[in-house]
Formats: structure tokens, C-alpha cells, sequence
């Protein structure tokens, strides 16, 4: 009996950790791969939590991160230097709770953007979450037993091989570079690029003048901006204001209705929101004039006199 109990204790202890290894690495595996299909889209959730808002430090961050979850991913399913590996895999949740946590008492965002737009999540419901895979980790960590057995030569190849292709895969998926952003180059010369408006076809952006508003049903501020925005299209004198969503057509709808809207808004595929949406803030206003972008704005709208300047200057 006491030989069973023994057996029976020593493989509980053995067997636990690696059960919860395995499955705490499937969960980074897979969260490091739905971020690096959608690396633009990761960025800007990054962004919205408003600790960063350097878009180069965010984009370094957020491929320093889909590297740091591929290694501990595949070194937690190989149970590499468990003790280690574990660890650190407790600091990286203790830092996701930290973040997400901020982000629920700020409300600074309504999607945490931990699985980016395949599984959306509240902060709130994402700080649970990250809470029980932190104290598993702890618990695997804690009754796990060092080894004095070397380990083997290909599993750090394999834990090597996992960090070059989470800094590697993000570009073969690709990475859109052209970005909407005055920045970049003087004004006047961005061009806006093609993309359709569902609902508006017969508007046609390479003639004429055009106010378009990068806009966003969920967002407070873009809620916010109807009353001015609406004052602005009272204005004859002023070009046509249209607002741009990437929101389905019942959230528009209801966006319209609750807010009395009187100008339209169309739809547009979400790659192309994120590609016009680059690194600012919605909602994101843009001057244009024969497709070719004058002036852009973030979250403020501008006023009559602002708009009817720029366009004077430019003609």
C-alpha cells in the first residue's frame, strides 16, 4: 500500500504540470497566431488601451509579443526547462492582467484584442480569464520538480525555431503599409486609395469635395460628434459629409435612429477601415478633394470656417 500511495503521488505530481503546460501553451500558440494574420488590427487594439501611443513602440511591442507567446507556447508543449518556462509565462499573464485591468477601470477600450477579431472580449471578462490561466500556471510552477536530465538539443532548436517564425510570420501574412496617415508626407499628396461604399454608389470620391468621418457605432466620441456634424451639414457652402463604418447594417441603423442622424453613412469592408484608420482615433475626419486627401483630423471635428480655409488655400 505504501508503495502504491507513493506511485500514485509521484506521477499526480509529474503528470499535472504537464497537463497544464500543454494547454496554457496551446492558448498562447493560438493567441500569437490570430494576432500575427491580423497584425494592423492587433496594433490598434494595442493602441486603443492608451498606455502606448508611439506607433513605432506599439509595433514593436506587438511583434515582441507574438514572438515572446510562440516560444513559451512551444516551450511549455515540449515542458523545456519547466521551472523557467513556467515563470515567465506567470510574469507575461501577470502583465496581461495588469493591462486589461487598466483598460476595465479606465474604460479605455470594449475589446481587449487578446485573439484580435476572431474572439472579442471585455476587458473585464479577459482579467477573469487571465486570472485563472495566471494561477494555474503558479500551480504547475509550484508542484513542478526540477530536472537534473539534460534537456534535449532539438527541443531548443524548437523553442528557437517557434521565436523566429513569431517574428517572421506576421510578414508572410502580410502587413499593410499603406497607410492614411498626414504624416507621412506633406498634405496634398495623400492619395485615399479605392475602396467601395456599400449603400452610396452613387457617390463618386475622384470629383468634387468630400467630408468623409471615419466613424464607429460603439465609440463614445463618435457619438459625441453627431450634433456638430450634423450643424456642419446644415451648411451649404460646405462639401458633402458621408461617415464611413465598418459596422454591420442593423448597428448603423440604430446608430441613425438613436442619434438622429442627417447625413449618410456607408459601409465599408473592415480592412479598409484599418487601413484608413492607420494610427489615429475615431472618429477620424477627412478633407478630401478629388480622392486626394487635404487635411485630416482625429476625434475633433472641425469647424466651418477651419474647413472653408483649407479648401481656399488649396484651389
Amino acid at each position: 500500500m505504501p508503495r502504491l500511495k507513493s506511485f500514485t503521488q509521484r506521477g499526480w505530481r509529474s503528470n499535472v504540470p504537464h497537463l497544464i503546460a500543454g494547454v496554457v501553451g496551446i492558448v498562447l500558440l493560438s493567441a500569437a497566431f490570430i494576432k500575427m494574420t491580423d497584425l494592423d488590427l492587433f496594433i490598434r487594439q494595442m493602441r486603443d488601451y492608451g498606455i502606448i501611443s508611439n506607433y513605432l513602440l506599439l509595433s514593436i511591442n506587438a511583434r515582441a509579443l507574438i514572438a515572446l507567446e510562440c516560444t513559451l507556447g512551444v516551450g511549455l508543449l515540449l515542458f523545456y526547462r519547466p521551472k523557467l518556462t513556467l515563470l515567465l509565462t506567470s510574469a507575461l499573464f501577470l502583465i496581461f492582467v495588469g493591462a486589461t485591468g487598466w483598460a476595465w477601470l479606465t474604460d479605455a477600450t470594449k475589446d481587449c484584442g487578446c485573439f484580435g477579431a476572431w474572439v472579442k472580449r471585455t476587458p473585464g471578462e479577459a482579467v477573469i480569464e487571465g486570472l485563472i490561466l495566471l494561477a494555474l500556471t503558479l500551480i504547475a510552477w509550484g508542484i513542478s520538480r526540477p530536472t537534473r536530465k539534460p534537456e534535449a538539443r532539438s527541443k531548443t532548436w524548437a523553442i528557437v525555431v517557434a521565436c523566429l517564425a513569431g517574428l517572421i510570420l506576421p510578414l508572410v501574412f502580410g502587413f499593410p503599409v499603406t497607410r492614411v496617415d498626414p504624416n507621412q508626407t506633406k498634405a496634398g499628396d495623400i492619395l485615399l486609395g479605392d475602396f467601395q461604399i456599400e449603400g452610396l454608389d452613387s457617390i463618386d470620391l475622384a470629383h468634387g469635395d468630400y467630408l468623409l468621418i471615419l466613424m464607429d457605432t460603439d465609440c463614445s466620441h463618435c457619438r459625441d460628434a453627431v450634433a456638430a456634424l450634423n450643424w456642419l451639414v446644415e451648411d451649404p457652402d460646405l462639401p458633402e459629409i458621408i461617415g464611413l463604418s465598418s459596422n454591420d447594417v442593423d448597428q448603423l441603423e440604430k446608430f441613425r435612429k438613436d442619434l438622429q442622424v442627417i447625413f449618410p453613412i456607408g459601409h465599408i469592408a473592415e480592412e479598409d477601415f484599418w487601413r484608413l484608420l492607420g494610427d489615429g482615433n475615431v472618429p477620424r475626419t477627412f478633407l478630401v478633394r478629388d480622392r486626394v486627401v487635404q487635411e485630416v483630423w482625429n476625434i475633433e471635428i472641425p469647424d466651418e470656417q477651419t474647413i472653408k480655409s483649407i479648401l481656399e488655400e488649396k484651389s
